[in-house]
């Protein structure tokens, strides 16, 4: 019957928009419009309740009918600023606490049947549907506080903070476990480490997911968290003055560090003087071994430049000897030589002029 009823409605409508509704903005019947007719966004969706006890969702933008209807809107995205008085209070395993302001982005249930049952939840009570959130994210931000110390979470582990906070805002809150744990760079007034008891996680067995307390309401709700971020977080009195004992130490460390350091910078500088005094020393020694070698070297080959040039000079004169000796044989062999040939013409003269005169001699004997 609630389908027929809503059928006819429906073609209702569509008869008035397609004929007769025309006539009627023109006819004046305008001022009417805004009683029967209702107009979604893109950025949210509605629930109707007609008069017979139909109940539908309008998930789309656009005209709809609304004369006689009960309706609730709802945005299709949320984002609450849990500050001031909606702040959370967090104490971590060291008893330091700090409260701090949030910022969540959450997307309401996306399909017909998951809105009806967000209808059904709130109501169109916003406010309840940021108060639901606003509780388990107290639960979440509580639980998650143990893990860590404030001096850790101020220091080093906020993003993990935060992270652990979010899983558990969507997931639900995880099992934990209480365990001992020892403080870094923290010690009592016997210099001991202080240890203190902490929290952490468990995970399944089989694979490296946490094991689950309690399942998150929002999943029944059909909330999605798209954006969770801690925008503010103010430490307890004490925990900032451990805060300042701990910088005070660290910059007593720091100065102690920095004149150890200058110290250390002043002894090398002494030894590289050292090494640098020595070395120039060497480097002196090293330059007058090498000019007294170098003028050795010089007076040895002077020396031998010198002997050899003797040597030369008195080859030089001995072959000049040689030559004028070899000058003066030759010279001696050529004049006996030249004597020895000129007596032999000699002898051959006077032996021609002898048997000239034997044959002269023997002319006239028989000339006779």
């Amino acid at each position: 019957m609630e389908k027929v009823n809503e059928e006819i409605v429906n073609k209702f409508l569509e008869f008035l928009f397609n004929h007769k509704f025309k006539c009627l903005i023109i006819g004046g019947a305008l001022f009417f419009a805004p009683i029967f007719i209702g107009n979604n966004t893109d950025q949210t969706w509605l629930v109707i309740q007609y008069p017979w006890g139909s109940v539908k969702v309008i998930d789309t933008a656009g005209w709809y009918f609304k004369a006689g209807n009960s309706y609730w809107s709802y945005p299709r995205n949320w984002q609450v600023e849990y500050d001031n008085e909606y702040s959370f209070k967090v104490v971590f395993n060291d008893g330091g606490s700090a409260v701090m302001n949030a910022m969540v982005r959450f997307a309401s249930p996306s399909t017909v049947d998951g809105k009806r049952n967000f209808h059904q939840l709130f109501g169109g009570n916003e406010e309840s549907v940021e108060a639901a959130v606003w509780a388990h994210l107290s639960d979440a931000m509580k639980s998650s506080g143990p893990v860590m110390s404030a001096s850790e979470h101020q220091s080093a582990r906020r993003g993990e903070f935060t992270s652990l906070v979010q899983d558990q805002l969507q997931k639900g809150l995880f099992e934990m476990k209480r365990v001992s744990k020892t403080l870094q760079d923290q010690y009592d007034d016997k210099g001991k480490p202080i240890t203190v008891y902490a929290t952490e996680v468990i995970f399944e067995n089989d694979n490296c997911e946490q094991k689950i307390a309690r399942p998150s309401p929002l999943t029944d709700f059909g909330i999605v968290i798209t954006q969770f971020s801690i925008t503010d977080v103010t430490y307890d009195d004490q925990t900032q003055r451990q805060f300042a004992q701990k910088k005070e130490a660290f910059l007593s460390a720091e100065g102690s560090k920095a004149q150890r350091e200058k110290e250390v910078q002043e002894r090398l500088m002494v030894e590289e003087r050292g090494r640098r005094e020595k070395a120039e020393s060497e480097s002196i020694a090293l330059r007058r071994k090498a000019e007294e070698v170098i003028n050795a070297q010089r007076e040895k080959e002077v020396a031998e430049l010198k002997a050899e040039k003797e040597k030369a000079v008195a080859e030089t004169n001995a072959a000049r000897e040689l030559a004028v000796s070899l000058l003066t044989k030759q010279q001696a062999e050529t004049r006996a030589q030249q004597e020895l040939e000129c007596a032999k013409l000699d002898r051959m003269r006077a032996q021609e002029e002898a048997d000239a005169q034997i044959i002269l001699a023997s002319a006239r004997e028989k000339a006779l």
